[in-house]
């Protein structure tokens, strides 16, 4: 019996879904859902990717929400364009708006 195995996201892909989701602002509890990652990894990736200038942190009356950054979004181009190149599957599921050329 062949049992289908389906790979692992690596670093560079969840921190494209993470941006991804957050080109129009979002809370961390939505990034952690729907990325579908643990809190720990979501706190950790929100971290590093504000280190690297590539998310912002804001206020509103809803809460704290995470925007990406024009950083980030260039990150979102030049990944989306690794990704046709490469003729990768698009991260399915996820609200992910990669930019296009």
């Amino acid at each position: 019996m062949a049992t289908e195995r389906k790979n692992n996201r690596g670093r560079i892909q969840i921190m494209g879904d993470v941006l991804g989701l957050a080109t129009a602002g979002i809370k961390k509890t939505h990034i952690m859902y729907r990325a579908n990652l643990s809190y720990e990894q979501v706190h950790a990736y929100i971290a590093e990717l504000i280190e690297r200038g590539m998310l912002e942190q804001a206020t509103s009356d809803d809460g704290t929400v995470y925007r990406a950054t024009e950083k980030g979004r260039a990150f979102l181009h030049y990944y989306g364009r690794l990704v046709e190149l490469l003729d990768m599957p698009v991260p399915t599921g996820l609200e992910v708006q990669y930019i296009s050329r």
